[in-house]
C-alpha cells in the first residue's frame, strides 16, 4: 500500500469538508485520479510570519506570478508579488474562526516570447536573491491541469489569468485588492488542498492566487523597506557609469525608436525638449544634468540643446544596456525625472537614493498618472507627479 503511495502524485487535503472531497475525488474527470487523499497536518505558527496572537495553526498558499518583458517589467510583476505574500502572512487577512494564518510561496511563470530569458538572466545577475526562483515553474502542462482544476471548482475563464478567480487582486485600487485577498483567504481556510506539479517538483496550493500586474504605489508605500532588503542591487555585475553626486537625471527612454510602429497606440508619449527642460526649470545656471537613454546621438542632441538653453552642463550617457541605464537611475543622489510608464523610472525611484523623483505623464496618452500620496517614511514625499498638457 505504502508502496503504491508513493508511486502516485501526492495530494494533502487540509480540513474535512466533506463538499470539497466530493468535488475533488466524485465530480472532477477522471483525469485527476492521480491525486490522493492523504491528510496534510497543519504546520505550527510561526510568529515571525503573522505576528498576530490569535493565529494557531499557518496554511500553505501559492502566489502564482505572471511575469513579462525584460527586467524593469519583471520587477514591477516580481515586487507585486512578493507585495501580496508579506501581506497575507501578516496576520492581516486571518480566519478567525479557525485561527487560521497563511504562508505564502511565490511560483514564476513566465511569458510565451523569448525575450524572458534575457529578462530572467539580467534580473538574477543584478538582484541575487532572485536567483532562488525557477523561472519556469508554472509553465508547463501540469500547471495549466491545476488552473483547470481551479477553475472548474470556482468558476471563471480558463485562459490563464482572463477573468481569474479572485482577479481583484490585479486591481490598482487597494480597496478591490483587499476584497479579493479577503474571498481567497475565506476560500482557502474552507477548502484548501495541496496539488503536486510532477514537472517543476513543486506543490501548489488549491485556491492559488494569479497575479498579473506591476507594483503599484500603495503596495510599494506599505511594503518599501521589505522590498529594498529583497531587491538589494548587485552594482559590481550590472554598472558601468554612476552618475555624480551634484547631478541630476533625466531618462529620456525614446519609446518611439525604440517601437516605431507601435509606441502611438500604446500611449507611449514623452516629452518634447522644452517640456523636459521645464521640469527642471527650478535649477540654477551651472547645474549639471545627465540624459541617459537608450538610444543617442541626433535623437537625444535637442534635449541637449534645450538643457544647455537653460545654462545647464549636459552630458549625455548612452549606448549602454537596459540593466547599466537601471544603475545610472538608481545612483543619482539629487533629482531624477522621466515617464512615469517606463518601469525603470518606477523602481530606480522606489530603490534608488534620489531626493526626488519627478514622475510625468502627457496628457495626450491613454495612460493616466497614478497619484497617491504616500506615508511611510522611506517614500513620503519622494514622488512629484506631472501631467504635461
Amino acid at each position: 500500500n505504502n508502496g503504491a503511495k508513493g508511486s502516485r502524485r501526492q495530494l494533502y487535503v487540509i480540513g474535512g469538508v466533506a463538499s470539497f472531497m466530493f468535488m475533488l475525488f466524485v465530480i472532477l474527470p477522471q483525469q485527476y485520479a492521480w491525486m490522493t487523499n492523504e491528510m496534510e497536518v497543519h504546520q505550527p505558527v510561526n510568529h515571525n510570519l503573522t505576528h498576530h496572537h490569535e493565529i494557531i495553526e499557518t496554511v500553505p498558499v501559492t502566489i502564482v506570478c505572471q511575469l513579462s518583458g525584460e527586467m524593469g517589467n519583471n520587477l514591477g510583476k516580481l515586487g507585486r508579488c512578493l507585495s501580496l505574500k508579506w501581506w497575507l502572512e501578516s496576520g492581516a487577512f486571518h480566519n478567525s474562526t479557525n485561527k487560521l494564518g497563511f504562508s505564502a510561496r511565490v511560483a514564476l511563470r513566465h511569458q510565451q516570447h523569448n525575450k524572458w530569458v534575457r529578462g530572467a538572466q539580467d534580473l538574477q545577475r543584478c538582484f541575487p536573491n532572485t536567483n532562488q526562483f525557477d523561472f519556469s515553474e508554472a509553465n508547463n502542462n501540469e500547471f495549466a491541469d491545476i488552473l483547470k482544476m481551479q477553475h472548474q471548482l470556482l468558476g471563471g475563464d480558463e485562459r490563464v489569468g482572463a477573468n481569474s478567480p479572485f482577479h481583484e487582486i490585479n486591481s490598482d485600487d487597494k480597496e478591490e485588492i483587499v476584497s479579493g485577498l479577503n474571498s481567497f483567504v475565506s476560500e482557502a481556510s474552507k477548502h484548501h488542498a495541496m496539488v503536486y506539479n510532477a514537472a517543476s517538483k513543486r506543490n501548489v496550493s488549491l485556491p492559488f492566487l494569479f497575479s498579473a500586474q506591476f507594483q503599484n504605489l500603495p503596495l510599494e508605500d506599505r511594503f518599501h523597506e521589505e522590498i529594498r532588503q529583497f531587491f538589494r542591487f548587485n552594482e559590481s555585475s550590472c554598472c558601468k557609469v554612476m552618475a555624480d553626486p551634484d547631478e541630476n537625471v533625466f531618462h529620456y527612454r525614446n519609446f518611439k525608436k525604440e517601437m516605431p510602429k507601435r509606441w502611438n497606440s500604446y500611449g507611449f508619449h514623452e516629452a518634447n525638449p522644452q517640456q523636459a527642460a521645464d521640469l527642471f526649470g527650478h535649477l540654477k545656471e551651472g547645474d549639471k544634468i545627465a540624459i541617459v537613454t537608450r538610444f543617442g546621438g541626433e535623437t537625444a542632441q535637442p534635449y541637449v540643446d534645450a538643457f544647455e538653453a537653460r545654462g545647464l552642463k549636459v552630458r549625455v550617457v548612452d549606448g549602454q544596456d537596459g540593466p547599466a541605464d537601471f544603475c545610472f537611475l538608481m545612483s543619482a543622489q539629487k533629482e531624477i525625472a522621466g515617464l512615469w510608464m517606463s518601469t525603470y523610472l518606477q523602481w530606480a525611484g522606489y530603490l534608488g537614493n534620489a531626493t526626488r523623483v519627478i514622475a510625468y505623464t502627457m496628457a495626450t496618452s491613454s495612460h493616466k498618472i497614478e497619484t497617491y500620496n504616500c506615508t511611510g517614511p522611506g517614500l513620503k514625499g519622494k514622488f512629484d507627479f506631472r501631467t504635461i498638457h
